[in-house]
Formats: C-alpha cells, sequence, structure tokens
C-alpha cells in the first residue's frame, strides 16, 4: 500500500507539473506584454521587480530537459512536425519541444497509474502495458484532434470571411486593407481564421509581397477551402480581373459546395445508424417484447 500511494503521489505530482508548465509556456497576455515593455523602458523598474527565481524558466528548462530523448533529430521529420502543429494553428517556436516533453512526462505517469491499476488488478504487467502506450500515444491524439477542429474552424467561418471581402472591397478598400479590417472583424466570432488573416497582412506590411503571403497563407493552414480562396485571389490579382465579382462567385460555389457535402453527409447517416441499431436497439427491443412470453413459457407446465 505505501508503494501505491507513493506511485500515485509521483504520477499526480506530474501532472500537476505538467499543467502548470503548460499554462505558462502558452501564457502570456495582455498584462505579461505591458510589464515587459515597463521593463524595457525602465531599467530601475526591471531591476526592482526581477525576480531572484523564475518559475517559468525554471518549469521550461525541465521541460526540454524531458524533451531531450524524444526530440526528433532528423530536420525532415521536425519539419513535418512544424507542418502538423501549423495545420493545428500552434506556431509556438518551443511547441515542439513542449510536445516532446509531454510523451516523457506522460508515458511516466501512464506507467505509475497502470502499475497502481495493474496492483489492484492482479496484471502488473498488463497495467504497465497499457499505461505506458496511453501516456505515449495522448500527445498524438491531442495533436489529430487539435489539427481537425482548427479545419473544421477554418472551414466553417470562411463563408462569413468571404461576405465580408465583399463588403470591404465594393466599399472602395483595397484587398491588404479589406483583409485586414476583416482579420479584425471575426475575432470574436471566429478567431482561428482571424489570427490567419492578421498574419497575412502583417507580412504584407513588412515587405513580403501579396502573392507570396497569400500562398503562405495556403500552406501554412492546409486547408482545401483556404487554398481555393488564395488560387482564386492570385489569379485574379494577376490577370487584373475584379476582386469583388471573384470573390463572390467565389462565396456562391463555395456554398454550394457546403450543401453538397451536407447532402452527403445526410446520404451517409441511415448507413451509420445501421451499425448501432443492430447492435444495441434492436436486441434491446426483443428483450423488452419478447422477455415476458419467454419468461411465462419459461414457468408453464410445457417445460416442466
Amino acid at each position: 500500500m505505501i508503494q501505491i500511494v507513493l506511485l500515485i503521489f509521483f504520477g499526480v505530482g506530474m501532472l500537476a507539473g505538467l499543467a502548470v508548465w503548460l499554462t505558462m509556456t502558452f501564457a502570456g497576455g495582455t498584462g505579461a506584454r505591458l510589464r515587459h515593455r515597463l521593463e524595457l523602458d525602465s531599467p530601475a523598474i526591471a531591476a526592482a521587480n526581477r525576480p531572484t527565481f523564475d518559475l517559468k524558466e525554471t518549469l521550461q528548462n525541465i521541460g526540454s530537459a524531458f524533451a531531450k530523448p524524444f526530440m526528433p533529430s532528423n530536420r525532415q521529420t521536425q519539419s513535418q512536425l512544424r507542418k502538423n502543429l501549423a495545420k493545428a494553428g500552434i506556431y509556438n517556436p518551443n511547441a515542439i519541444r513542449l510536445l516532446a516533453g509531454c510523451k516523457l512526462i506522460l508515458l511516466a505517469t501512464g506507467l505509475t497509474i497502470g502499475y497502481c491499476l495493474g496492483l489492484l488488478g492482479g496484471s502488473v504487467f498488463m497495467g504497465l502495458s497499457l499505461g505506458g502506450i496511453f501516456g505515449y500515444l495522448a500527445p498524438v491524439i491531442w495533436l489529430r484532434l487539435k489539427i481537425n477542429s482548427h479545419q473544421v474552424n477554418l472551414t466553417c467561418s470562411l463563408p462569413d470571411a468571404l461576405d465580408l471581402l465583399v463588403v470591404c472591397v465594393e466599399a472602395g478598400l483595397t484587398i491588404d486593407a479589406s483583409v485586414q479590417r476583416v482579420g479584425q472583424e471575426l475575432a470574436l466570432p471566429h478567431p482561428n481564421l482571424s489570427r490567419e488573416l492578421l498574419i497575412t497582412n502583417m507580412e504584407t506590411r513588412v515587405g513580403v509581397s501579396r502573392s507570396e503571403a497569400l500562398k503562405n497563407l495556403a500552406g501554412r493552414t492546409q486547408n482545401e477551402s483556404v487554398q481555393s480562396l488564395v488560387a482564386m485571389l492570385v489569379q485574379a490579382d494577376r490577370f487584373g480581373t475584379s476582386i469583388a465579382q471573384s470573390l463572390r462567385v467565389h462565396s456562391d460555389s463555395l456554398r454550394t459546395k457546403r450543401q453538397f457535402q451536407a447532402e452527403e453527409r445526410a446520404a451517409k447517416a441511415s448507413v451509420k445508424m445501421t451499425f448501432p441499431m443492430v447492435l444495441f436497439i434492436f436486441p434491446a427491443t426483443f428483450i423488452i417484447i419478447g422477455g415476458p412470453a419467454i419468461l411465462h413459457l419459461m414457468a408453464s407446465n410445457f417445460f416442466k
């Protein structure tokens, strides 16, 4: 029992450390940026507010040490991992090390919990195996779910962005100013697409050409709807066609495509419902309908 208590304490401590590290790594809101600017403007304030023990830096160092065994050494693997993180909307430069550190921490936590459950269930080897597998695959599964969620959000928010782009372009704004204004307006309802559009506008403001910034948007998101929009904008800019008319036609085609996809999903729903009906609904229905009759028949003189 002492070993079980110590292992549970160790697992909970690892999870708590991971949660604090995640919070402090991805944190950094307006207050933190404001304090950083004040410290840069005033060395006296920086010296007075400088902590003697930086918890964030310590946790990042611990996480980096944990991440070293699982850090991909091949550049191709690192590039593919960065693309997957970009598809999920994660652009933190420490995200690769964070993901690798999570694998090791969750692996140790899964082994600990699996060992405890194995001791309680009488099969230590099975508990260690299942706990290690789940702990190691948990960050990968989380990343895939994050990618799917980000891609769905981009696809669903694109029609609203196209409508606003059409309004801004027809009002007389340039395409760069329209992208900036749409990115600002969509910050509350669609923050994922808003961030992507603002990144594109920032690239054009620092000197990147419009076509290259749009191509970076398509390559960064890897979303089919965004890629088709970028291809249309690049072609319209190259051949000098009307941007507003092109956006209107593309918006109509996108809505038609979404309608066809909805009809396709509705047609597949009946086929997908067959398996749960056969496995769960029909047996329960047969038991409810025929159960009393079978019980009366078993209690009759015919089976005595």
